[in-house]
């Protein structure tokens, strides 16, 4: 008899990340996330928050979007079709949409033509509690890409992972999100779908 109590699922960590990547290669997994012991267990805390940031500005991660407004830090020549300079906080990691008709980025300021600027970007999240199942899965599979030279020397794992992630994990799970984003489960691209008729379609169709 199968004990039910086994079959609850615990909150994900970084070192269940690591070890779901680390299945991928076909490693054993590991009890701790330690600099200083395994070569696994070393080259799993080397890239993991590397992994975890390229993962993130990959997509439009709904759990890692954030709004705000910023304040002008200072002023350039009044004539400058972008007068106005803004910090990028210190935890984003990939502007998604400025409200500005005027704006250009240069390094981790924004020079814009309004102040204050509403912004959305990806924030860097580090809980793993807030990440969500397909976020987990494209980011073991980014790991696991760059685990697998240095823990197999098997290049052709590496090329199958990267083109797991690029073609088939993070389009998906784009996808997912970008839905996501919408009220009632409605992509806007929906809307014209069902506005577009068929050959048959009478008037009760709209």
């Amino acid at each position: 008899m199968i004990n039910e109590s086994l079959l609850q699922p615990d909150t994900p960590s970084a070192l269940d990340i690591c070890n779901a990547a680390l299945s991928k290669i076909g490693e054993a997994p590991l009890d701790a996330l330690i600099a200083n012991e395994s070569t696994a267990s070393r080259l799993c805390v080397l890239h993991y928050h590397p992994a975890r940031r390229e993962t993130l500005c990959m997509a439009r991660w709904t759990f890692a979007a954030t709004q705000t407004t910023l304040d002008s830090v200072s002023a350039q020549a009044p004539n400058s079709l972008t007068p106005y300079q803004f910090t990028l906080p210190a935890d984003c990691l990939r502007v998604l949409d400025v409200e500005c008709s005027e704006w250009k980025m240069q390094g981790r300021r924004i020079h814009a033509s309004c102040a204050p600027l509403p912004l959305s970007y990806i924030a860097d999240i580090e809980n793993t509690d807030q990440f969500d199942p397909l976020f987990m899965d494209a980011l073991a599979t980014r790991l696991a890409e760059k685990l697998a030279m240095p823990l197999t020397g098997n290049q052709s794992l590496r090329q199958n992972l990267n083109q797991e992630f690029h073609k088939i994990i993070l389009p998906q799970a784009a996808t997912v999100n970008a839905v996501q984003c919408f009220s009632n489960d409605s992509h806007p691209l929906l809307d014209l779908l069902r506005k577009t008729k068929s050959p048959s379609c009478t008037e009760e169709c709209e």
